[in-house]
């Protein structure tokens, strides 16, 4: 992988977007290089949760404008219109990916996130931020839709209709401060506490949870959060609660409760 970096040392694994010349901006190849990072992820039951930050002074500037200039179209025998229209389905699928990864996501935004680097944080379960942190939804400034790669659905859901119309329509940039108070980020860091909150957050959910008990709640919290009717989402809780109920974990952490100590987790 050339446009992404990936760390994996126990259960906290850290994806790093190391296009850092061009502030982490999404070109053909990145793209390419996310949808099979997250499609092997389900793969992967050694990582249990996953931090995204950016490489440099940004996190992900959007769409490499100057590269898509550059490289043209690069479907052979097909035109422009063709080939950005395969390209905007390759980008939407990633964030169906990244909301089906099984790994819940944190990201570490160290910097600027507009565009489509916007929609990488918003397909996060969890948003961390610095001070140097600013978020635009900046597709209206191009002369385009302000909804794009899931904006009008992650964003109306995150902060509501109102403050995601806001920074829709106008396209302008959002401080940290400002996108703590609407709920865009969950809490703000110093920059050099960034990575190490990030995974502080992540083994408390490790510690507390057992890795079947993480990946179900998120599967079941995605689904409802996609506005599937009650009856269906308790349907899904109770599966996945029979399902888990069913395991040697659970029955650890129920001897754990018991003896008053920290459960052991096995998997299994």
């Amino acid at each position: 992988m050339e446009t992404i970096r990936w760390e994996s040392n126990g259960p906290v694994g850290f994806l790093t977007l190391a296009r850092p010349e061009r502030l982490n901006a999404l070109n053909y190849q990145m793209v390419r290089e996310l949808r099979r990072f997250f499609e092997a992820r389900h793969r992967d039951f050694a990582t249990r949760v996953i931090v995204i930050t950016g490489e440099g002074r940004g996190f992900c500037a959007g769409l490499d404008l100057k590269a898509g200039a550059e490289q043209g179209p690069w479907i052979e025998g097909v035109g422009p219109v063709q080939t950005l229209f395969a390209f905007q389905e390759d980008i939407a699928e990633l964030m169906v990916l990244m909301r089906r990864c099984p790994q819940p996501l944190i990201a570490a935004v160290n910097g600027p996130a507009a565009g489509g680097g916007l929609s990488l944080t918003l397909a996060c379960d969890y948003r961390i931020a610095t001070d140097t942190a600013r978020f635009a939804c900046s597709y209206v400034n191009l002369g385009l839709s302000g909804c794009d790669v899931g904006s009008s659905y992650f964003l109306p859901k995150l902060v509501g209709p109102a403050w995601a119309a806001d920074m829709i329509y106008s396209g302008r940039l959002v401080d940290a401060s400002e996108a703590l108070r609407i709920g865009l980020v969950n809490e703000l860091v110093p920059r050099e506490e960034l990575l190490a909150r990030a995974r502080a957050v992540a083994e408390e959910w490790i510690r507390r949870s057992s890795p079947l008990g993480l990946r179900l709640s998120k599967e079941v919290l995605n689904e409802t959060v996609a506005g599937v009717p009650l009856e269906t989402a308790l349907k899904l809780e109770n599966r996945n609660q029979v399902l888990a109920a069913q395991t040697a974990d659970a029955a650890e952490a129920r001897a754990a409760f018991l003896e008053r100590r920290e459960p052991r987790w096995a998997d299994a």
